[in-house]
């Protein structure tokens, strides 16, 4: 090892020293997101608070007109999710993954005899295309995981049980359990009709008022 560090001449000990503690460091980053200790730094929603959350802390106006929530809803948290983060290049792994590159690459370039002002090119824009990558492969990640979100549109139409008493006229809110998106859920839900909806009855989601879904007598 010695040996080897010594043949090295001040170019490729340029590139070592960029790429030996820039691999380190991703080795840890990488062993921390296996035990899921390095994934908070993409952020993360806030806790539920309320079923009755419409995203911007007030609650929706149960007497208001029918009106659409966005498709990126999450029913179960009252959140609105973004589709699209955005292409995250300049992150810490991503500057991280471009040293690391940066360097071996540099480093194998110029000991196979490439001239110094080319290798270091060639490894600049390599460590470029991994930053690009590894965003690439964040984004497509959480565009996976936003795929996952209840879309309370799917809702229209399905039917399911009053868990707690819907009361009439919209006087109030009650419970429905319903299967959205192949999963049993627990959902806000008010009706227009003249007498409640009591626990047991089956009713059908005829439209959304905001995160609340309404319901009819089925």
């Amino acid at each position: 090892m010695l040996n080897w560090w010594n043949s090295l001449d001040a170019l490729q000990h340029f590139f070592a020293y960029v790429a030996i503690p820039a691999t380190l460091i991703l080795c840890i980053q990488t062993i921390l997101l296996l035990f899921g200790l390095g994934a908070g730094g993409d952020g993360e929603l806030d806790s539920d608070t309320s079923g009755l959350d419409t995203g911007d802390g007030t609650a929706p106006d149960l007497d208001a007109p029918d009106t659409d929530v966005p498709d990126s809803w999450d029913g179960e948290s009252g959140h609105d999710l973004a589709h699209d983060p955005g292409l995250r290049i300049f992150t810490i792994r991503g500057l991280v993954a471009f040293f690391s590159v940066f360097g071996w690459a540099g480093l194998a370039l110029s000991r196979s005899g490439v001239p110094g002002g080319v290798s270091t090119l060639i490894a600049f824009l390599l460590g470029l295309g991994a930053m690009v990558v590894l965003a690439l492969m964040l984004r497509g990640a959480l565009g996976l995981q936003s795929d996952g979100t209840m879309n309370l549109k799917n809702a229209l139409g399905l039917c399911g049980t009053v868990y707690l008493t819907v009361p009439p006229r919209r006087q109030g809110t009650g419970k429905i359990t319903l299967v959205l998106q192949g999963q049993l859920g627990e959902f806000e839900a008010l009706t227009d009709e003249p007498e409640p909806l009591k626990t047991g009855q089956s009713v059908q989601v005829i439209g959304l008022s905001g995160p609340i879904m309404v319901v009819c007598r089925k």
